[in-house]
């Protein structure tokens, strides 16, 4: 029987994480798939909604509603919001949230809302998770608890 380990920390907790997924590729095309799409071409904003999925490479988001913002040509995509039963995988991480936010140029994602962060069989949670994809560096705040599976 594996024993678990818990750490809470009821402060305004901060914990950095380091993730071992590949680096995100920008230069991959951003597949969307969803039941329903609204285009709002003055917001230049496509709204998918139902089983909402958006991929580049491997990264991939499912959400209740994705928004999708791109430029005046509709060929570059500046960010992604998720809302709604967010899930989030890079590679063999995978996040869960309320609420994302994919910045393309940064290459930042933002989870809000009730995350979990899950890395084989370990677990960290709190009230945000700020991921930069091109470092696999990521930092997890407010609320924070972990569960560490020993090997």
């Amino acid at each position: 029987m594996t024993s678990l380990v818990l750490f809470s920390s009821p402060i305004a907790a901060q914990t950095g994480v380091s993730l071992s997924g590949p680096t995100h590729d920008t230069q991959q095309p951003v597949q969307v798939t969803a039941d329903n799409l609204t285009v709002q071409q003055a917001s230049n904003s496509a709204i998918f909604e139902g089983n909402a999925k958006v991929a580049q490479g491997v990264v991939r988001f499912g959400a209740d509603k994705i928004t999708v913002h791109y430029d005046a040509t509709g060929k570059t995509v500046s960010d992604i919001v998720a809302n709604g039963a967010v899930v989030f995988t890079n590679g063999a991480e995978s996040a869960e949230a309320q609420n994302a936010n994919f910045n393309v140029n940064s290459n930042m994602v933002i989870l809000t809302g009730n995350v979990l962060l899950l890395q084989g069989s370990n677990a960290i949670s709190g009230d945000t998770l700020r991921l930069n994809l091109t470092t696999n560096q990521a930092t997890v705040s407010g609320n924070v608890k972990t569960v560490i599976s020993p090997n």
